[in-house]
């Protein structure tokens, strides 16, 4: 199964396309990576399975060096500013060691004769090597020549044989497995069910990007990586604990008893694999949209997931593209405001002095509104009575159209998931 994909990954890097060159990593990352392929391509050509085992154990050990590397390069930057070189040796170093990781899973024995062991070992080995093709995807892009599809690749086969794995597991085991995660699968699934989600919980190794704080214009927000397991027990669960006594939130559904984690606009269909082949492209996403300045339509329609506790809020803002909003679990308050009304509505830029720190932040947040929506500062933004606007509730099942240009803030009214499709 792993020979095919490596073999594959051999063939990509042939093409010799690559940014990772010694001029433009220097000359210890570029030759710890041709290392690295080297180990790959002596893994392939060994016929013990002893042999086979420490070429793995050496590759595992010199691509996890090169994707410190290459995380502390990627840390040294900028997001958007970091060099195409930095991005691409992460995600061949990632893919190396998640190649080695699976291949030991094949082929390594322990020492003892307990299949206990043995199944154990694997599962552990092969959740290393899914959550190294994650972290590919979510700090590199999977950038270079075909790497996403062999990410793909990787991720189907390892996944498989994680639920190969768990099936041969003896049932004492099984029972273990189940009862020390049933708190957080059962919540899961009774209180934000997703018809979609995996059952097999594959998706809660997988590391995300989240928001911390109520919404992106606040001054205490932040970011930071966490695993979907992680921000379900820590923000999606407890919330829901919260949501059951009074007084946990104020009037407008803000958190009261400690910091509101938000998985915001991220491309998790992109990264699980298997959400993506059960989400069918709504019709309307086909359509031409007529031409207006500043439009410029994506190659591909683009999907985001919006997955958060109750208070959760969109500042009000405008996007890129047209946009379907798709409520899959949950309520959400949307409030709309024609293109007719931004003179009102006060966006980061708009009153703002040439080279000044506000200017820099409004080419950051131009296409947000300083007016908090709800609790609106009228001495400040005095306008802002006048602009005239629409509002409803999103319900489960419901999408709403939000055309290019129109500015929308939204707000959860419960623990909430829905999908976006820019187009």
């Amino acid at each position: 199964m792993f020979n095919a994909i490596a073999s594959n990954f051999q063939r990509a890097w042939s093409v010799n396309e690559s940014e990772i060159t010694r001029v433009n990593c220097g000359f210890a990352p570029f030759c710890g990576l041709q290392e690295a392929r080297k180990l790959l391509s002596s893994m392939l050509s060994e016929s013990q399975q002893k042999n086979q085992s420490q070429s793995a154990r050496a590759l595992a050990v010199q691509s996890d060096v090169l994707v410190d590397y290459a995380h502390d390069m990627l840390h040294s930057f900028p997001y958007r500013d970091v060099p195409s070189c930095w991005r691409e040796l992460y995600t061949d170093a990632g893919i190396l060691k998640a190649l080695a990781l699976g291949f030991l899973a094949v082929s390594e024995l322990p020492d003892s004769n307990s299949i206990d062991i043995i199944d154990t070992r694997k599962i552990g080995q092969l959740r290393q090597a899914l959550v190294s093709c994650d972290n590919v995807l979510v700090m590199a892009g999977a950038s270079g020549l075909e790497r996403k599809a062999i990410i793909y690749e990787l991720i189907d086969a390892i996944e498989t044989m994680i639920e190969g794995q768990q099936e041969a597991l003896p049932s004492a085991q099984k029972r273990a497995k189940t009862e020390a995660s049933v708190k957080l699968d059962i919540r899961f699934l009774d209180c934000i069910y997703l018809p979609w989600m995996p059952s097999s919980g594959m998706s809660t190794v997988a590391p995300v990007p989240i928001e911390i704080g109520s919404k992106y214009t606040d001054e205490q927000w932040t970011q930071k990586l966490v695993t979907m397991r992680e921000f379900i027990e820590q923000y999606i669960i407890l919330s829901l604990h919260k949501d059951d006594k009074e007084g946990d939130h104020d009037e407008n559904g803000q958190d009261q008893q400690g910091p509101i984690g938000y998985l915001a606009q991220h491309d998790l269909f992109d990264q699980i694999p298997r959400l993506r082949r059960d989400i069918d492209i709504p019709d309307y996403c086909m359509i031409e949209p007529r031409e207006q300045d500043g439009y410029r339509p994506p190659d591909d329609v683009l999907l985001n997931a919006w997955f958060g506790p109750r208070g959760t809020v969109s500042p009000m803002h405008t996007d890129p593209y047209h946009n379907l909003l798709a409520q899959v679990v949950g309520r959400k308050y949307v409030r709309l405001y024609a293109p007719d009304e931004t003179a009102k509505l006060y966006c980061y830029g708009s009153m703002t002095e040439k080279g000044s720190e506000a200017e820099q932040e409004a080419d950051m947040l131009g296409n947000t509104s300083q007016v908090d929506v709800e609790q609106p500062d009228l001495d400040r933004h005095p306008l802002f009575a006048e602009a005239k606007y629409a509002e409803a509730i999103l319900d489960p099942g419901e999408v709403l159209y939000i055309p290019f240009q129109w500015w929308h803030y939204i707000r959860s009214l419960s623990t909430s998931f829905s999908i976006s499709f820019w187009f």
